[in-house]
This record gives structure tokens, sequence and C-alpha cells, in this order.
């Protein structure tokens, strides 16, 4: 079994999810340089009281190879040389520029699908008022509606899968679409952080797959 298919052990497990909260909506809390494409350096991480036990750059190195979703970027910095790492998406970070992070999406052939994951305890309010993201940046699609674990954009025990219309999208342009480095396509919304259901194509139930009115 490889390593990007492994289920890591449960400390692992505690470390990643202490690692994303702090690299999507923790650093500024914490003090932290900000870059504009979400980096930070390792050396911070590592000299940090709230974390400089937990971590080391091995532990960084494993916990980056073995993510299944590949929600971290773990690099060198080109020009520095020194080690940097960032979370490929999910920020709530007002800091990180889209444009820096991530990459702006120009026609509809660049995003065969765009599906997001969600509940039937927020359909009403979906059905309703669209999409929305909150305190987070962006709103999150997936690229494929299988639903396993290894997907990123959304969890894997979602009951409802709402398809983007990405033609609508793009022919009407009011609506911004980028990659992240992990495969994800994130939209920030109009001007009130919604994407009206008006964008939606089919809404379907996950386990029978029918389709959901809206």
């Amino acid at each position: 079994m490889s390593n990007t298919t492994r289920k890591p052990p449960g400390n692992d497990v505690r470390l990643s999810k202490k690692l994303s909260w702090l690299l999507r909506h923790g650093l500024k809390k914490e003090g932290f340089q900000i870059q504009p494409d979400g980096f930070i350096k390792v050396d911070e991480l590592l000299k940090h009281p709230h974390y400089c036990r937990d971590y080391s750059l091995t532990t960084l190195q494993r916990l980056v190879e073995q993510d299944a979703k590949q929600r971290y970027t773990l690099r060198k910095n080109p020009l520095q040389g020194c080690w940097e790492i960032r979370a490929n998406q999910g920020h709530s970070l007002e800091e990180i520029e889209a444009d820096q992070c991530l990459q702006l999406l120009s026609i509809a052939q660049e995003v065969p699908m765009a599906v997001h994951g969600t509940y039937y305890r927020h359909w009403n309010s979906i059905k309703s008022g669209g999409l929305k993201r909150f305190q987070r940046n962006h709103i999150h699609f997936a690229t494929s509606d299988c639903c396993s674990n290894n997907v990123s954009g959304f969890r894997s025990d979602c009951q409802i899968l709402i398809y983007l219309n990405v033609d609508k999208v793009f022919r009407e342009g009011k609506l911004q679409l980028y990659r992240s480095d992990n495969n994800v396509i994130l939209c920030s919304g109009l001007e009130d952080g919604s994407i009206p259901p008006t964008y939606f194509l089919k809404v379907v139930d996950r386990k029978t797959g029918r389709n959901l009115e809206f």
C-alpha cells in the first residue's frame, strides 16, 4: 500500500488537523508572518511555543507526503532557500490573495465537473439562499463525484451533490473560478458571498441518485 493511501496513525491525524487549522485559519491569531500566497516559514513554525513540541521538518514532510487529499504544499523557497509550508485551499484569512496561490480559470473546458457535497440539514437554506462561503474565502467544489476519501473538495459522507453549471458561470462572467494545487475548484461567490441556485446544473441525492428540485 502506498503512502498516499495508507491510513495515518492516530497521532498523525491529530497533528494534521492542528496544522490544517493553523494554515487555513489561525496564522494571524498565532502571530505568524503570512505571505500573500499563503506560505509561512517552517523555521517560524518550529520555534513557535504552541507548535515546536509537536512538529519537526521530518514530521511536516511525513504529514504532507501521506495526506491523501494533498491539503498542503511544502517547498524550499526558490530565492531564499528556506523551507515554507501552506494549506492549498480552505482559507479564511483575508491576507491570502487568490491570485497569488490559485490558478484563475478562464474557459469552461478547464472544468469538466464541479460538484459540491452537502447534507440534508443544510438543504432548505441552500435552496432559498444558495451556497455561501460564510467565514471562508471560497466555496469548494470537487472535480469528481465519486465521494471517496481521496477526493478533495467535500467529505466522503455527504448526502447531497450539487453540480455547478460551469457553462453558465463562464457565459455570464459574474463568478470567478479558481483551481488549487490539489485540484479543488474554488469560487468566492457574488458580492454577498453566495452562489445562487440559478447556477446549479443539477442536485442529486447521493445514495439513491434521485434528482432534487431547487
